[in-house]
């Protein structure tokens, strides 16, 4: 793990060479990774080239970060029927979209809320329960939306934008959200496990 200095932060990041053609910039829980060519080291000239993408994107972090401590988690909803919830919303948004989804995993995901597979499975994060229903509703047709396109195209989020055109705005709620669970139910598990 490294440390670099950008405007007024310190981001640290890791380099991870790869056989790929082009560099990489990804963000890994809060810690920036640097996928470089085999044989390429030049890493400090694309940490400067791509400076100002860095600093916005750590910003919104911390952003992120300070807000979660302003939001209140949904302890109300239990495992079975935060399960039947999904299930259902995944049964109305597969008829909406013309789609038919194989099987629903619940796991807990240490980065995302949800996933699907071109088998047309879906995986839902297990801590999704804690957060308020209306965001539960978009991740489930998030995932849904995801086995007409496949990928985040203009097509992908042109189907988001018919139901929900703030999806802007609720994306950076789960953000926000994803934070306070890591602080409060991760870290608490976390604890627990070491004791």
């Amino acid at each position: 793990m490294q440390t670099v200095k950008i405007y007024d932060l310190n981001v640290e990041y890791d380099i991870i060479h790869r056989n790929v053609k082009y560099w990489r910039l990804e963000l890994k829980n809060e810690k920036l990774v640097i996928i470089a060519p085999n044989g390429h080291d030049n890493y400090e000239k694309i940490i400067e080239k791509h400076k100002k993408w860095i600093y916005k994107k750590f910003k919104a972090i911390n952003a992120s970060k300070h807000e979660a401590k302003q939001r209140e988690l949904n302890y109300g909803l239990g495992e079975e029927e935060f399960r039947a919830l999904v299930r259902s919303l995944v049964e109305k948004f597969s008829l909406e979209l013309g789609v038919t989804v194989n099987k629903i995993y619940f796991r807990k995901m240490k980065s995302r809320w949800g996933s699907c597979s071109s088998r047309n499975n879906i995986n839902i994060n297990r801590y999704l329960k804690y957060l308020p229903e209306s965001l539960i509703e978009y991740v489930v047709f998030h995932e849904v939306a995801h086995l007409v396109e496949l990928n985040h195209s203009k097509r992908f989020w042109d189907i988001i934008m018919e139901k929900f055109n703030n999806y802007k705005e609720i994306e950076k709620e789960l953000s926000i959200y994803w934070f306070a669970i890591k602080d409060t139910i991760i870290e608490a598990q976390f604890s627990e496990s070491k004791t």
